[in-house]
């Protein structure tokens, strides 16, 4: 689009200057983008601008800090299409921040569901319905930069004519993706079966037969799940009627694609009840731990422990996990410190809680008979995910209503391997953007803490949001206030930590924002703290040897090797600098005003023009005469809507064309 815009204003002298020049320092250089988490729980980090109305938000770790989200919207109003961004560990966007497509099919498409593959990729498996009126089932990998790596269209999984569904993936060690769903033969036949696809990293099918199928028959079927087993091959649950009751199932495809656990599948529930939905983890011990809620008088939790060859190691039937008074809902669970923890909801008089335990090899309870409750306060708490903190303890998150807000906000907890509530008592803020909907809540895993992401729709608009919750129960670093600023020929910079060890080292670092290849950190000094304390504060004073924007920036490093880096700090530092020299605006991108600074080496008259994405102008400083030295000017976003935006200085034969960005 901006191409087209670029040959539209050809002609005109002054705006083909003006796309010349953006188009040079768009192509040639790269702005810094320093986006960092933010530590308001009100606020949140935006991370896809330009959305409409996403849904079937599907989100997942990289394996290295970040994250992959998937989404389904309707950008240009006519059709929904699916796309993706990536966040890394710093909160940094690391393509376009409006997203991209997953697939050059021109749509539509829905239901994006996804998981990671290796460091910094992931795979995600949609419906598309750009060929078929009853859609082709489809997988794309894409990588952290925005590539598509299974062609541009994707792979098709599956493009009968038959009808599929409540498909699930899941990806091994060795990169393989394995794609579970149930597929329904047209009405003639009218058979039900669970379908297994195993795809290699490159994209190749892998099974000789190209697909398994299970338990072919004419019985519904529904709610698949696949969990690899790391040797090739996978672990198959789904949920079938047998005499009017929905039973859950399991079942193994060793590498070689052929079933494990014999010629039928293994029932794993009871036929006195109806199972209503179920959850997967695998554990440390090479077994497969199950929990899964069924309809009686009240809502209960049932658990199983299965070996790798298909035995049932508790009560044939399974356990009771929960049965709490009341109705005990939506089991969450993950294997940590040799154990399982299970999580859960319990409805008991109106009052909502999510509730904790621990089980051991046998099932016996490790926690309170009761459980663990996430917060020691009374409100209405659901919609709870859960993942270890990497350290024998859990961290969940959830939605949580306890305020006069017609909307619910989220909360998050870390619990240790004790059962102790580690973080606030009450409950950590993590998204409490007063009286606004949140919903599609995703809970991952980063750096021994946790990312939450979520869609809030905030003064009327739908966007996608995330929160970093750092392992100390912290929105920010330990490392705070810092801050740089110029004196004389130096810049000081100075910075708190809090809860410091006597291991931990502090790189202070300098990047400048003039590097057109990259974002280039210069480490200018080394601290190593030598003893244990609460809170200590450090300064240094930098003589850069260059003139310009300058970041700053501390990267703390613990005994074991992980690194933690600070808020960043920016300085306009022009040192003996004789050169004219315009700074990028301050803050970008911003909502009410910005300020724009330059530097003369002597008084002279300057013309600053402002254009909006059309090039269009839309204000003008007009040949001012500026003193010598450093100057700065306030640039209004009153009236402008939301949307980029450029400024053009010019000081006789000194030209040079910025980006800014206006936000809501």
């Amino acid at each position: 689009m901006f191409l087209k815009d670029a040959r539209k204003y050809l002609n005109n002298g002054l705006k083909k200057q003006l796309i010349l020049l953006f188009l040079l320092q768009f192509i040639c250089s790269s702005q810094l983008d320093f986006a960092q988490w933010v530590s308001n729980p009100s606020v949140n980090n935006e991370l896809a601008t330009e959305t409409v109305d996403p849904v079937d938000i599907s989100a997942v770790d990289d394996n290295n800090g970040g994250a992959f989200v998937f989404w389904q919207d309707n950008k240009y109003r006519f059709q929904n299409e699916i796309y993706f961004i990536h966040v890394d560990g710093s909160g940094r966007i690391s393509f376009k921040a409006d997203g991209k497509k997953i697939t050059a099919l021109s749509g539509p498409e829905d239901n994006p569901i996804c998981a990671s593959i290796f460091s910094n990729s992931a795979v995600v498996v949609w419906k598309d319905f750009t060929r078929s009126k009853s859609g082709i089932l489809m997988a794309q990998r894409v990588n952290y930069n925005g590539s598509l790596l299974w062609t541009d269209e994707g792979k098709v999984v599956e493009s009968s004519s038959d009808e599929v569904y409540d498909y699930s993936v899941r990806t091994d060690n060795s990169g393989n993706t394995f794609i579970a769903y149930v597929d329904k033969e047209p009405e003639i036949t009218g058979n039900y079966k669970v379908v297994l696809k195993k795809i290699s990293p490159a994209g190749e099918e892998e099974f000789d037969k190209d697909e398994v199928s299970l338990n072919k028959s004419r019985i519904k079927k529904s709610m698949t799940e696949v969990i690899p087993d790391d040797e090739g091959g996978a672990y198959l649950f789904w949920l079938e009627v047998v005499d009017e009751k929905v039973i859950l199932f399991g079942q193994h495809v060793n590498a070689e694609g052929k079933e494990n656990w014999g010629r039928k599948p293994i029932e794993i529930s009871n036929r006195i009840h109806n199972v209503l939905n179920f959850t997967v983890a695998k554990t440390g011990w090479g077994d497969l731990y199950v929990a899964w809620q069924i309809q009686s008088s009240d809502r209960v939790i049932y658990h199983q422990l299965i070996n790798e060859k298909g035995k049932v190691l508790w009560y044939p039937g399974g356990r009771l996990a929960a049965n709490l008074k009341g109705n005990d809902v939506n089991p969450q669970a993950v294997y940590t410190d040799s154990a399982i923890v299970l999580s859960w909801t319990n409805d008991y008089k109106r009052q909502k809680e999510i509730v904790v335990q621990k089980f051991d090899r046998r099932g016996r309870i490790m926690w309170n008979r009761g459980g663990v409750k996430a917060v020691a306060v009374k409100s209405q708490q659901f919609g709870q995910h859960i993942i270890s903190d990497g350290a024998g303890g859990v961290i969940l998150a959830w939605v949580d209503s306890r305020t006069d807000s017609t909307y619910a906000d989220i909360y998050a907890q870390r619990i240790d391997k004790n059962g102790n509530l580690i973080w606030n008592p009450s409950g950590l803020e993590a998204a409490v953007n007063y009286n606004t909907p949140k919903s599609y809540l995703s809970l991952l895993s980063s750096d021994g803490g946790a990312i939450i992401i979520f869609k809030n729709r905030r003064n009327g608009f739908n966007k996608i949001y995330a929160q970093k919750i750092f392992s100390s129960g912290s929105l920010i670093s330990q490392m705070s206030r810092l801050s740089a600023q110029v004196e004389n020929d130096s810049v000081e910079i100075s910075w708190s930590v809090s809860n410091e060890r006597s291991a931990d080292v502090y790189d202070i670092q300098r990047a400048v924002e003039s590097d057109t290849s990259g974002i280039y950190w210069k480490t200018v000094y080394t601290f190593r703290s030598s003893v244990d304390t609460s809170i200590k504060n450090y300064s240094y004073m930098d003589q850069p040897d260059t003139s310009g924007t300058l970041y700053y920036r501390v990267e703390q490093t613990d005994a074991a090797g992980d690194i933690q880096p600070s808020d960043i700090a920016r300085v306009n530092y022009f040192g003996e600098n004789s050169d004219i020299m315009v700074m990028q605006n301050n803050p970008n991108p911003f909502s009410d005003s910005t300020d724009i600074s330059f530097y003369l080496p002597s008084a002279d008259r300057v013309t600053i023009e402002f254009y909006d994405s059309h090039v269009n102008m839309i204000s003008q400083i007009d040949d001012k005469r500026y003193p010598s030295g450093e100057n700065h000017i306030m640039f209004s976003a009153q009236g402008l809507k939301p949307g980029i935006y450029f400024y053009r200085f010019k000081c006789e034969d000194y030209v040079e064309v910025k980006k800014m960005v206006i936000t809501n």
